[in-house]
C-alpha cells in the first residue's frame, strides 16, 4: 500500500483504502478500479492524495470471477448429477469428482466466508435434485467452518450433504414426479422411506465413513424427536445430520421448489430461529446464522431517506448494516456516479424496504414455517 497524489493517479489503479467523508459517507470503496471520471470527481471534491495497492488485484479478481462463473456452476451441477445418476444405475463407486468439488469449496469458503452468497445457485430452473444437493453442501460447509471443524470433518460433512437425498432415486414414478403435499398417505409413507433407501445405496460404497452414512440416514430427524425415520431426539442425532437438516430446510425456503415460491431471506431466517430448540439444535442455528447473508449482494433496497441502492458488500460480523451503493436520489432520479454508504458509519440511515419483502406477508411466513418444518414435508 502506498500514498500518492491525485495527479499521479492513472485509470486502472486500485484503491487500497476507501475514501470517506467527515460524515461517514464512502465516496469510493476499497478495491475499486479508478476511472477518469472518478479522478475528476475526487478532484472536484478537493481530494489531493489517496492510497493505492501494490498487489496484483486484477489477477485475484480474475480468479474470483472464474470461481463464480456460470461455467463453474455448471461443472458443479454436472458433478452432482454424475454421482447421483451413477448410483441410480449401480455405478456409484467413483466419488473422485464430487470429493474434489467439496475440497475446492472448503478451501475457498475457508479463505472468504463472505463469498457463500456468490456460490449458491438461486436460479433453479432444472435439475432440482442436483442443484439442491450443491446448495445444501455449500451451506453445510459454511456451518461446519463456523463450528470449527477440521479438514477431515468438513470433507465428511460436505460429501454427506451432497449425497443426503440420493435415496430418492428409488422412488416409484408417481412419487418421484410429485411433491409431498400432493401424495396419498401410502405414497407419503414411501417418501419417508428415502433415508432407508439412501443407507441401502451408500453402504455399498466402502469408501464412505459411518459418519457420512449416519448423516444421510438421519437428516430428517428433529431435535424434539418428531422427525423420521427413527424418531431420534437431541444429540442422539448425528451432528452432521443436524447441520444438514438446517441447511436442507433453509435452502428449500430461499430457493423455492417447483410447487412453491421462494421465501425471502428475512423470513427464512425468522423461520429457522422460530424452530430452534424445537426442531433444530439451537447451537447449530446460532452458528448457521453467523454466515447467512440477510442482505444478499446485488439486491435492491430503499433507505430511510428514500434513496434507492444496491447491496455492495456485507460484513459477516455486522450483517444487518451492509454497504449500499446509491443508485437514485430522494426524488428517484438516477445517480450517475459511484457513491457507497456504509450503514455502520451512517447511523441515521437504515434499510426500510427490500425488493423481495414488500409483497410478502408475515402470515405467509407462518404458513411456510408449518409447511417446511412442522409437517416435515421437505
Amino acid at each position: 500500500m502506498r500514498s500518492i497524489t491525485l495527479d499521479e493517479i492513472e485509470p486502472g489503479m486500485y484503491l487500497s483504502k476507501p475514501l470517506i467523508t467527515a460524515d461517514g459517507t464512502v465516496l469510493l470503496h476499497e478495491g475499486i478500479v479508478m476511472k477518469e471520471r472518478y479522478i475528476e470527481y475526487l478532484r472536484n471534491k478537493g481530494f489531493t492524495t489517496l492510497f493505492v495497492g501494490d498487489l496484483e488485484i486484477e489477477e485475484k479478481a480474475k480468479v474470483e470471477e472464474d470461481f463464480y462463473s456460470p461455467q463453474k456452476k455448471q461443472e458443479a451441477l454436472g458433478a452432482a448429477r454424475e454421482v447421483i445418476n451413477n448410483f441410480s444405475v449401480g455405478k456409484g463407486l467413483k466419488l473422485d469428482n464430487v470429493k474434489n468439488l467439496v475440497s475446492e469449496w472448503i478451501h475457498h469458503l475457508g479463505q472468504k466466508p463472505e463469498s457463500m452468497v456468490n456460490l449458491l445457485d438461486v436460479r433453479r430452473k432444472e435439475g432440482y435434485m442436483f442443484s439442491h444437493a450443491i446448495n445444501t453442501c455449500i451451506l453445510s460447509i459454511m456451518t461446519g467452518i463456523a463450528m470449527g471443524y477440521d479438514a477431515k470433518q468438513l470433507d465428511e460433512l460436505g460429501l454427506a450433504a451432497i449425497l443426503h437425498d440420493v435415496g430418492k432415486i428409488k422412488f416409484s414414478q408417481n412419487v418421484a414426479q410429485q411433491f409431498p403435499n400432493y401424495l396419498t398417505k401410502k405414497e407419503k409413507d414411501e417418501y419417508r422411506r428415502h433415508p432407508f433407501y439412501s443407507l441401502e445405496i451408500l453402504r455399498e460404497n466402502y469408501s464412505l465413513s459411518v459418519n457420512v452414512l449416519n448423516a444421510c440416514f438421519q437428516h430428517h430427524e428433529r431435535w424434539n424427536g418428531s422427525g423420521y425415520p427413527m424418531g431420534l431426539k437431541g444429540n442422539d442425532i448425528c451432528e452432521y445430520a443436524q447441520i444438514i437438516s438446517v441447511a436442507d430446510v433453509y435452502e428449500r425456503l430461499i430457493v423455492g421448489m417447483p410447487h412453491r415460491l421462494p421465501t425471502p431471506v428475512y423470513y427464512a431466517v425468522a423461520i429457522l430461529n422460530k424452530a430452534a430448540g424445537e426442531y433444530f439444535n439451537p447451537a447449530i442455528i446460532d452458528k448457521f446464522n453467523q454466515n447467512v447473508a440477510i442482505y444478499p449482494i446485488g439486491k435492491t433496497v430503499r433507505l430511510s431517506n428514500q434513496q434507492s441502492g444496491v447491496i455492495l458488500g456485507v460484513d459477516i460480523k455486522n450483517k444487518t448494516t451492509p454497504i449500499v451503493r446509491i443508485t437514485s436520489s430522494q426524488d428517484q432520479k438516477d445517480i450517475d456516479q459511484v457513491v457507497a454508504l456504509d450503514l455502520m458509519k451512517t447511523p441515521g440511515l437504515f434499510i426500510v424496504d427490500f425488493e423481495e419483502v414488500s409483497s410478502y406477508s408475515q402470515a405467509y411466513a407462518d404458513r411456510a414455517y408449518i409447511s417446511h418444518v412442522k409437517e416435515q414435508e421437505v
